[in-house]
């Protein structure tokens, strides 16, 4: 069998290079429900720990905290800046070390953990300095799931389907978010407490233990790391699960087209010192972090507070924020059904200029309704741009620095979520109609991050995964 010879002869060229046999074995397999089952669990528990965690400053500040009179708006933009920007950061950056040097399954299972871990204090923390704190800490869950989610995928979906695949079962992080804010249109602001133990009993009580159950290791990644024994083993199980739903024959490998170059010490520096990466690299982090400070959490930090503004109450930015991710939802499956015939750094352009027109639109027509209906589709544009620059940066590297790479370049980006949100408590109350909030989402927010990935992507439309990092 082709599987024993590899195992007894890793065919390692003197450079390093291994003409991957496990990649070639992940990529010739037919798409069926077992890599559907381990998209959607992944992208669910996306969609918790990012919803129920990631931000909860935005939904808590005007109706509990300002209320309160706990913390007064330029306070919580430190705080909201601390939660999207040094606490995910600090996440990114832990997680990806897990992920490359332990394994893409645990550096998941203790996202989750962390993730329910760290929610339910704010149920009780009520003083400045403690919610600082807590909110460094409670996100480092956010970024180990950030970290991850797509690295995984990719790896574990061949490129014919990929695309389809992602976007298809990412969508159900847009069904998440409508779940969570009808939750919290129905306990917050009365029984805000619950909704943080409910979100917290979701992640350590449902998702843990299922993804402890279901998830396997990326046998990609073992085959990077030099663990060939229990990267065969790893995929001979995943070859049985996926062959029990096709009764169609698995063709041959082709191992010469998915060329892994091993693992070793200081790898990361490639990022910076290979000139194939360096490029990419520095247009991901400035692309991450214009769009982190803008249309990702700069729109997001005083979505709530400025419809507030404009006369809306709880429950009607709630439901605003449930009907947008429903649209969000509609958008994913168009998306996916174009699969590869798009190219991601178009979309993300795109994306990020449908965005922008949304938001101009609202400042110059400052009608609840029209503001509803503006973030509504403003909501797509944001979804779909972050998404597709989440695979696209995965996509971006080869499986030994995959993880690393979007540490440094996702990971880097929350910086300018933390600068950029700390900004935005002057800027919000700057200019008619908080012109200056307005101005700092659509511009460096949202229009130089298209710009940048339209004129510097590359290309990665139907490509084999250790083709198009090359």
């Amino acid at each position: 069998m082709a599987e024993a010879a590899y195992e007894a002869a890793p065919n390692r060229a003197a450079d390093g290079i291994v003409h991957g046999h496990i990649a070639a074995r992940i990529d010739r397999l037919p798409v069926t429900r077992v890599q559907w089952q381990l998209a959607l669990l992944i992208q669910a528990t996306w969609g918790f720990i990012i919803f129920d965690t990631d931000g909860i400053g935005a939904r808590l500040f005007p109706f509990i905290w300002r209320p309160m009179h706990i913390i007064n708006v330029n306070q919580y933009a430190v705080i909201q800046a601390l939660q999207v920007g040094a606490g995910i950061l600090l996440g990114v950056y832990l997680m990806s070390w897990i992920a490359d040097r332990f394994g893409r399954r645990p550096a998941i299972l203790l996202a989750t953990l962390l993730g329910g871990f760290c929610i339910w204090p704010f149920a009780y923390v009520t003083d400045f300095w403690g919610l600082v704190a807590l909110s460094v800490v409670s996100t480092l869950g956010v970024g180990g799931i950030v970290a991850t989610h797509s690295v995984y995928l990719s790896e574990m979906t061949p490129p014919t389907a990929r695309n389809k695949v992602l976007l298809a079962s990412q969508g159900v992080t847009a069904l998440v978010a409508v779940g969570v804010n009808m939750l919290a249109f129905w306990l917050i602001p009365r029984h805000w407490q619950i909704f943080l133990w409910i979100s917290a009993v979701i992640e350590i009580v449902v998702l843990l233990p299922l993804l402890l159950w279901l998830l396997p290791e990326s046998p990609r990644w073992l085959e990077a790391r030099g663990r060939h024994g229990e990267a065969d083993r790893a995929m001979a199980r995943y070859e049985q699960r996926v062959m029990q739903y096709t009764s169609q024959p698995l063709p041959e490998p082709s191992p010469a087209d998915n060329p892994i170059v091993m693992a070793g010490a200081g790898a990361w520096k490639e990022l910076f010192t290979n000139p194939l990466y360096r490029t990419r690299t520095w247009v991901l982090i400035i692309t991450w972090m214009a769009g982190y400070a803008g249309l990702i959490y700069g729109v997001g930090a005083f979505l709530a507070v400025y419809m507030v503004d404009h006369g809306s109450s709880a429950h009607f930015v709630f439901f605003t924020i449930a009907l947008a991710y429903a649209a969000l939802f509609v958008g994913f499956q168009v998306n996916a059904r174009l699969g590869e015939s798009v190219e991601r750094r178009d979309v993300i352009a795109w994306m990020a200029i449908l965005f922008a027109v949304c938001w101009v639109v609202a400042w110059m027509v400052p009608n609840l309704a029209v503001i509803a209906i503006c973030y509504i589709v403003s909501r797509i544009g944001t979804g779909l741009f972050l998404f597709n620059l989440y695979n696209y940066t995965a996509i971006a590297y080869p499986t030994r620095i995959r993880a690393t790479a979007f540490a440094w370049t996702d990971g880097l980006g929350h910086l300018g979520a933390w600068a950029g949100v700390t900004l935005l408590g002057p800027l919000y109350q700057f200019g008619p109609n908080h012109l200056g909030w307005i101005l700092w989402i659509v511009l460096p927010g949202a229009l130089l991050p298209a710009v940048l990935i339209r004129g510097f992507g590359i290309r990665q439309s139907g490509a084999v995964l250790e083709q198009v990092s090359l």
